[in-house]
């Protein structure tokens, strides 16, 4: 029986017992560890989340308008009897006409915003793209409007009041708004700063536009949900409105099934939870951290429990028990959290996609999700240090002691440390020795000194890469916006005589330079069984795009690749852009291309190529061979304009005093693009990216400064006698103090040099995936100094804090308490 006795195993109470004892008598170190955890598991399940809630409900809310296959828009108008012929098409099940006018609503004194007016012919009956009442009347009343609900915020406005519209022949008209729409398609037009309006054919004529249409909306009969098959159709439709002397403008073909902007969301989201998953994997190193630094702590305990019979099993089991107990904590803290905050972040995607949730209901697989991840990761992470710790043979447990562990210079790192300060004896002698002292701590514990410096790495060159993406996006958008170098883009309702445009223009105070240029949507006619549609971007199909100024313009400057510039004495000659070439395998410099315009059909030859700005085809010609091509011979249906200021205030009040300079000389002005104002709106689309990219570099933050306590905790645990020591021999409380934070500081200037080295690679990559996303091109990186300050600033605040409560704990220590540590 004597010989049983030690094969006997521990009995349960007091396994429990040390459970118990390690979480509550080491609360910080069971809280820190606790939402470092919870904190991944959070992120990985608001983005989770969020994800399949957009899924579910932007996919059962986009069914409900059945969205229409395509649209196409048309320069020339047409009546109810085209629009029947359309639908007479065998291939063809539902057509439906539309009008739009792009008019002025006035916001503000002397400020006006471009709304594209809509008129629907059958209010109560919408056969696809359904519109839905909001607020207030419905449909719209006679010689009132609606306004979409997404704009409401631009115009500025509420419902009763009186809103005041200028036609493009500077006509006004108040109308009442009468009320709120709403319409999934308006925000790819809002982001655009054009504001949406709905109003009746009759009060169109009243406003003194014609009844007709100029967009048809189309179903197929079958197959609707057969990209190619819609195509197919398209094309047909196409060419019958071709036939019929009509050019088109634009065309929408977007992805059968799914809002335009889905695909980007999506790809947003997916980073985003790419980052929640490496959050998740800093907590797994945390635990990793804190298990090792336990088991190196109960080293001579582990040594006991083997005396008196424990197995390595049981050793291991008892602390993955404890692992297990704090997913346990993190389930309770994460998974009610995750919940609230994937409401809260549902509800902000789709107000800014400007659709409606019905339930916010986080799936039941996404909770189990986090449950599992919160129980599993952590037992992962705290594995091999368990292993290894469960290892050690008695006598090496029982002969292990406080004093000096860790010590510094039996490594190859801490060698060349040592020789690096023996290099410097003049410099070395001026340093303090708590300092010194401080150095050589920070390397004594490599393995938990490496965890920790990789959670804050990672954390800092996330931060830093988010920052570089920012700036990376607005060079890159300046970059692109730089080619053309006027302020103001003025459209007119119908071309004008060159002359007489710039005359006026230059006539007005603060406007530098004035040009007339030509401005067309045309398409390459298809080699023979070469056709397409076009060139797609968010979905939709992307016409090719011709712009006629001036050979001699300075208002336009795009990159030249291969061949060269339009002459003033050129007459077909073309310039084309890369995407262009795409377009059309096999087309180089020198031959000739077909170019559709004005429902004919023109040959130009190419002189040159340019640098493509976005994936969209365009082609640049000579203004006066344009012109004469179109029968429209000096006259043009663009102005654009150079002021002598660039800001948006400036561009705004040029802006102002132009358009009643030419309403004056008797010129319909449409609209006036100012380009201040297309880059604020494209930049506010970038900053709500970043901002959420941001969210989740927080949380990387947040985790690395917890990771960092706790290492800075369990030094000074480990050092509790040799702290007792330094108090015997005379080292006062500000040198302790001294020691601890020092220490921290070293290693966040470290984590920071690292972040910021691999913050570049990591930028590139992010970088270029967001503007693919975005703005379908790659971005010119750009290292971001303000996130590098912003980071350095953070993470030295984190280091102090994190090290500051350990280093007080330290300094208060007695010396009777400190030497009696075990």
């Amino acid at each position: 029986m004597s010989g049983a006795a030690p094969r006997r195993p521990l009995i349960v109470r007091p396994r429990l017992s040390k459970l118990w004892r390690d979480l509550t008598l080491r609360r910080t170190r069971t809280i820190l560890v606790v939402l470092s955890i919870a904190i991944g598991v959070f992120g990985l399940g608001v983005i989770m989340g969020t994800r399949q809630i957009l899924d579910r409900e932007l996919a059962a809310g986009f069914a409900a308008i059945n969205p229409a296959s395509a649209t196409l828009t048309t320069v020339e108008p047409f009546g109810a009897d085209f629009v029947d012929s359309i639908e007479r098409m065998p291939e063809v099940g539902v057509a439906e006409g539309r009008r739009s006018v792009l008019v002025r609503i006035e916001v503000g004194p002397d400020e006006w915003r471009d709304i594209q007016l809509n008129v629907i012919p059958d209010y109560e009956d919408i056969k696809t793209d359904r519109v839905a009442p909001d607020t207030g009347a419905w449909p719209p009343p006679e010689r009132q409007l609606l306004i979409e609900r997404s704009a409401m915020r631009m115009v500025g406005a509420e419902v009763g009041d009186t809103m005041r519209i200028k036609m493009p022949d500077g006509r006004l008209r108040d109308m009442e708004l009468a009320g709120t729409a709403h319409d999934l398609f308006a925000l790819l037009y809002v982001l655009d700063g054009v504001a949406w309006g709905y109003v009746t054919n009759d009060t169109l004529e009243w406003m003194g536009q014609e009844r007709n249409f100029n967009e048809l909306r189309i179903i197929p009969t079958e197959g609707r949900d057969d990209r190619a098959h819609v195509e197919e159709v398209t094309k047909a439709v196409r060419d019958k409105i071709e036939k019929s002397g009509r050019s088109i403008y634009f065309m929408a073909v977007p992805e059968p099934g799914k809002h335009p902007l889905s695909t980007t969301i999506q790809a947003i989201l997916l980073v985003l939870g790419a980052m929640g998953a490496l959050a998740l994997g800093l907590s797994g190193l945390l635990v990793t951290n804190t298990i090792s630094a336990i088991v190196v702590q109960e080293t001579r305990q582990i040594g006991i429990m083997k005396t008196i019979g424990a197995r390595q099993r049981q050793i291991v089991w008892m602390y993955l028990g404890l692992v297990t107990a704090y997913g346990v904590l993190a389930v309770l803290v994460a998974v009610p959290l995750g919940m609230a905050g994937t409401h809260a972040f549902t509800l902000m995607i789709a107000g800014f996609l400007n659709f409606d949730i019905e339930s916010t209901a986080v799936p039941t697989t996404v909770i189990l999700l986090q449950v599992a991840v919160a129980l599993l990761v952590p037992i992962v992470a705290a594995l091999p240090p368990v292993l290894k710790g469960s290892r050690i043979s008695v006598r090496e447990a029982i002969a292990a002691y406080g004093l000096g562990q860790g010590r510094f210079g039996t490594g190859r790192v801490e060698r060349w440390v040592q020789g690096m300060l023996d290099r410097i004896p003049h410099v070395l002698s001026r340093v303090p020795r708590p300092t010194l002292l401080s150095l050589r701590n920070t390397f004594r514990r490599k393995g938990r000194l490496a965890l920790t410096l990789t959670t804050l790495t990672v954390a800092g060159a996330t931060f830093m890469s988010i920052f570089s993406v920012r700036d990376s996006i607005l060079g890159t958008l300046d970059q692109v916006l730089g080619i053309w170098r006027y302020d103001l883009w003025v459209m007119l309702e119908r071309p004008y005589r060159s002359d007489q445009l710039m005359s006026t223009a230059m006539s007005v105070p603060g406007v530098v330079d004035a040009e007339g240029w030509g401005f067309a949507s045309t398409r390459l006619v298809p080699k023979e069984g070469e056709d397409d549609l076009g060139s797609t971007m968010f979905g939709f199909i992307i016409p090719t795009m011709l712009m006629a100024p001036p050979a001699e313009t300075e208002l336009l400057a795009p990159t030249m690749l291969r061949g060269r510039w339009i002459v003033p004495e050129d007459d077909n000659a073309v310039v084309v852009n890369t995407e262009v070439l795409k377009r059309q395998p096999g087309v180089d410099l020198g031959d000739t291309v077909t170019l559709k315009l004005g429902g004919r059909d023109s040959d130009w030859v190419i002189v040159g190529v340019a640098q493509s700005p976005f994936p969209s085809p365009m082609v640049y010609v000579n203004y006066p061979h344009y012109a004469r091509a179109t029968n429209d011979a000096e006259r043009a249906g663009s102005l654009m304009v150079l002021t002598d200021r660039h800001d948006l205030a400036g561009q705004q009040a040029a802006a102002v005093q132009l358009e009643n300079a030419l309403h004056r000389a008797g010129f319909e002005v449409t609209g006036i693009f100012k380009m201040a104002q297309e880059r604020a709106e494209a930049q506010s689309t970038f900053t709500a990216i970043i901002t959420l990219l941001l969210m989740v570099a927080v949380l990387l933050a947040v985790v690395g400064g917890l990771g960092l306590m706790g290492t800075m905790s369990l030094n000074v645990i480990e050092r509790t006698r040799e702290i007792g020591v330094m108090r015997a021999i005379g080292a006062s409380t500000r040198s302790v103090l001294q020691i601890v934070l020092v220490e921290g500081a070293l290693i966040g200037v470290m984590s920071w040099t690292l972040g910021a080295i691999f913050s570049i690679p990591l930028g590139i990559v992010l970088g270029n995936a967001i503007g693919r996303t975005l703005l379908q091109i790659p971005v010119t990186f750009i290292f971001s100094t303000l996130g590098a300050v912003v980071w350095f600033t953070t993470v030295m605040i984190l280091a102090l804090v994190a090290s500051f409560l350990p280093a007080w704990n330290a300094s208060r220590v007695s010396v009777q308490e400190s030497l009696a540590y075990e």
